[in-house]
């Protein structure tokens, strides 16, 4: 087999990451968009084998690492059920769970998403490969928060100097905790607001972490009072996997309404913000938003930057 080009580093926390990191990791992001680009696989991770362990429902995330391993010439593991067509049905830990895929696809690497907020650390404590957080219960989503980062980069130009809007579900969201650590970390003039029912707000301990970075912060539940000097609206949907988990589903019913993003209320918007969303939606942007030059939650996930496409040139 291959030497394991990993080194036997997990990528669980935005913690770990600094703005060296990011600088390189955007300049090989520029090489690996060229590769799809010219349709023409690499053999980058030829001899490795890539284990995909997804214990929650997933489409972008689940693919978009899927597919990058095949481009890159890994041998792909992808199991998509891992809750309901597993061992772990029968009661095996997830330690255990991550031990024994470990050992029966001679994985060089396992890509894991995880109902519990500590899981990443736990199947990293459990394997002898790297682990990469695909997402973790509550508390991060570290690569979504590269993408969005990069996306931002992309789109305006800048990663300084940012007003950003996080919208929605700030309690049980962790697309916006990770992406609000990384802001923090390459942002020193960042200006967030938070913007949300109080009872869905973002845990007071970021709040302060952040504050005590010298973020200013703005919270409130209007999201009009705000939006006219946003940078980046980024929107997400109430979760209602979190509320039935909880036996509140009344809760989340009276709640998932609480935001609408149509062209009206996007007409109180400054012409060069970007309105992104991690996806999926479920009503919280209306399909008419689409065709507005400032939706990019499409272009956010995409394998290859659009604006890169030399058609669109």
């Amino acid at each position: 087999m291959a030497k394991n080009i990993f080194y036997h580093k997990s990528f669980i926390s935005i913690d770990q990451v600094s703005k060296l990191g990011i600088k390189l990791l955007f300049k090989t992001a520029v090489k690996m968009e060229k590769i799809v680009l010219k349709k023409k696989p690499s053999h980058i991770l030829k001899g490795q084998v890539i284990a995909e362990l997804f214990y929650q429902p997933s489409t972008r995330t689940f693919t978009s690492f899927l597919a990058a391993a095949e481009w890159l010439g890994a041998l792909t593991i992808p199991i998509h059920e891992m809750a309901t067509c597993s061992s772990a049905v029968k009661g095996e830990s997830l330690a255990d769970s991550v031990k024994t895929i470990e050992q029966t696809t001679a994985a060089d690497a396992i890509i894991i998403r995880h109902p519990d907020d500590d899981s990443a650390e736990v199947a990293s404590q459990a394997a002898k490969v790297p682990i990469i957080n695909a997402g973790s219960g509550k508390k991060e989503h570290p690569t979504q928060a590269l993408l969005d980062l990069y996306t931002i980069k992309k789109e305006l130009g800048r990663t300084k100097n940012l007003k950003v809007i996080f919208l929605g579900d700030l309690k049980y969201g962790r697309t916006v905790k990770s992406l609000g650590k990384l802001l923090t970390l390459v942002d020193k003039n960042l200006k967030l607001f938070l913007v949300s029912p109080k009872i869905l707000s973002l845990p007071n301990n970021l709040v302060k972490e952040w504050q005590n970075k010298g973020v200013k912060i703005t919270i409130t539940e209007n999201l009009a009072k705000v939006l006219p000097v946003a940078d980046v609206l980024y929107v997400t949907r109430v979760q209602k996997e979190w509320f039935a988990k909880e036996n509140k589903l009344a809760l989340y019913n009276k709640l998932k309404g609480a935001y609408d993003i149509n062209l009206k209320i996007l007409k109180l918007a400054k012409k060069k913000m970007i309105i992104m969303h991690p996806l999926p939606r479920v009503g919280e942007i209306a399909g008419e938003v689409d065709q507005d030059f400032r939706a990019v939650y499409f272009k956010q996930m995409s394998m290859v930057y659009i604006s890169e496409w030399p058609y669109l040139n």
